[in-house]
């Protein structure tokens, strides 16, 4: 992601984290010797199974982890819908999900600094968009509206979108898979999973297209318990300490080494 800071604002881009010094954190600091990271495995390439392997940024993140903080780092594979009460429950410590930073949430837990600035997008058919090149047919009575629910694509699509015909799915891939069989007309989506489908770590796609407009400004970040704050500063620190040495650009160029902004000026041939 060195180019980043050259791309249009729309662009997916690493945050710089709080400042402060890096140190290995013990568990003397009240971080626990065994973290269980709560992970919902349905947002490639964050947070995906690949043959039964958790794999992606986030996995990849928790274990980079355990030698930086001097711990044992545990993923707990859980729904999406399980991740915030089984944090506030005590079941997991933490979660690294590709969450992004809401109001709502924030009420529940307590987020670290952000590590990616992300955004809704528009993922179409490449025969629809003549179609769609104007945002408002997005939102019309015969436009068929996908969303991953219970997430803030799903909260774009009802605030911004409620004239559409709308249809929530489980996951991304249930989504991306009814906009290819014709089922559905637009899928809004992060802008990672539509980069993803569209030219990312995946083979070449011929028959979807990304609109590369960011329709909204979103921050990801991990979450840990209200009051937690000996975790949350270690997290933190971590993250600084990656920021600085360029991990987590390393991270990110890793599986998305794709970022694309179009200003749509032609059709695609």
């Amino acid at each position: 992601m060195k180019t980043l800071a050259a791309m249009i604002g729309m662009a997916l881009v690493a945050l710089p984290v709080a400042s402060g010094c890096h140190h290995g954190t013990s568990n003397s600091a009240g971080i626990p010797s065994n973290l269980r990271v709560g992970i919902a495995p349905v947002y490639p390439p964050l947070a995906f199974k690949d043959h039964g392997e958790l794999k992606g940024v986030e996995v990849d993140f928790a274990h980079l982890l355990a030698p930086d903080l001097k711990i044992k780092v545990t993923l707990v594979e859980l729904t999406w819908d399980e991740l915030i009460p089984a944090l506030v429950d005590g079941r997991i410590d933490a979660i690294m999900s590709g969450m992004s930073i809401t109001e709502e949430r924030s009420k529940l837990v307590t987020f670290t600094h952000p590590y990616l600035r992300v955004g809704q997008m528009a993922l179409i058919r490449r025969a629809d968009y003549n179609r769609f090149r104007d945002y408002a047919t997005m939102n019309l009575p015969a436009t068929r509206v996908g969303f991953h629910s219970d997430t803030t694509g799903e909260r774009y699509v009802r605030r911004k979108l409620s004239h559409a015909t709308l249809r929530g799915f489980e996951s991304p891939d249930a989504g991306v898979a009814a906009l290819r069989a014709g089922e559905i007309d637009v899928f809004i989506h992060d802008a990672p999973t539509i980069w993803r489908v569209t030219g990312g770590f995946e083979q070449k796609e011929t028959q979807l297209m990304g609109r590369y407009r960011m329709l909204t400004e979103e921050y990801l970040a991990w979450a840990v318990r209200k009051g937690d704050e000996p975790l949350r500063e270690g997290l933190n620190s971590t993250l600084l300490h990656w920021q600085n040495t360029d991990q987590v650009e390393s991270e990110l160029d890793k599986w998305i080494p794709v970022r694309k902004v179009s200003l749509d000026l032609k059709a695609p041939k």
